[in-house]
């Protein structure tokens, strides 16, 4: 994938505002995208619900879920880091300062001359698609996702990622990406990846047509296999799905991210 000089120039000035952000606990600037007007907090709904429901005279529906209008504020509000459910993105970073503390310490253990991996999954570990999940209010519209994910506007870094990957490499450790996404977007992957500031990588794994598995874990496990039978040890693995990290081999650290925003079976 080219990219014009003025292209490189702003996902350069992204990458930096971003980094800034998610340092100050902030979420990243997201171009043309229409803020949502304002709301009460998810406490204050609740307060609300609760308040009605002890009137004797109203006659109550039995509501075994929550519902999903008031889940998306909560969600708007996580991300956004406003309300008082907390903050993604600080929660985001002190989870990748705890995989840097893992790796360092892994690496002073491991014996000398030995061949490390640092295993990373894509979306919303080592990239953010919050400016389009934001955009679809946390719903998923696959012709839209798939059309957004292989753009420009899809270089926002988890910068704490970022700085996992490069000390990392600097400690001697080859890094491995692993993804769920298709062959057929290895172009854009690499040039997103790229253009968010990973370079230097040892491998990018993507699901390759005609393979099938019997799930999204049992893929990821057999491409850790692969970098096990090369003789590396897997030192540390970090994704956002549960299904990043389980199943055979797993790696001697594993470090599971924060995504109440989705979820892969």
């Amino acid at each position: 994938m080219r990219r014009s000089l003025t292209g490189v120039l702003t996902l350069a000035m992204i990458w930096s505002s971003v980094a800034h952000a998610q340092a100050a606990g902030h979420p990243p600037t997201c171009p043309n995208l229409r803020r949502a007007p304002t709301h009460p907090t998810a406490s204050q709904m609740l307060a609300v619900q609760e308040q009605a429901a002890a009137d004797p005279t109203v006659i109550l529906a039995p509501e075994p879920l929550g519902n999903i209008g008031v889940l998306r504020y909560a969600l708007r509000d996580y991300a956004d880091c406003t309300g008082d459910a907390g903050c993604y993105w600080t929660d985001l970073d002190a989870q990748t300062k705890r995989a840097l503390n893992a790796l360092e310490d892994g690496v002073k253990a491991s014996p000398r001359g030995a061949k490390l991996a640092l295993v990373l999954d894509i979306d919303e570990t080592s990239l953010s698609s919050y400016c389009e999940a934001v955009a679809e209010d946390f719903g998923y519209i696959p012709d839209r996702w798939e059309k957004w994910i292989v753009s420009n506007e899809a270089v926002i870094p988890i910068a704490g990622t970022v700085r996992l990957a490069k000390r990392a490499q600097e400690l001697g450790v080859s890094v491995f990406f692993i993804t769920g996404r298709p062959e057929a977007q290895r172009a854009a992957t690499e040039a997103n990846l790229t253009a968010a500031g990973y370079a230097g990588w040892k491998h990018l794994s993507l699901k390759q047509p005609g393979i099938v598995y019997a799930s999204t874990g049992a893929y990821k496990a057999a491409e850790r296999a692969r970098i096990k039978a090369d003789g590396y040890t897997l030192l540390l693995n970090m994704g956002d799905q549960w299904n990043d990290l389980q199943g055979e081999p797993m790696a001697l650290h594993s470090v599971k991210l924060p995504n109440p925003f989705y979820y892969l079976p």
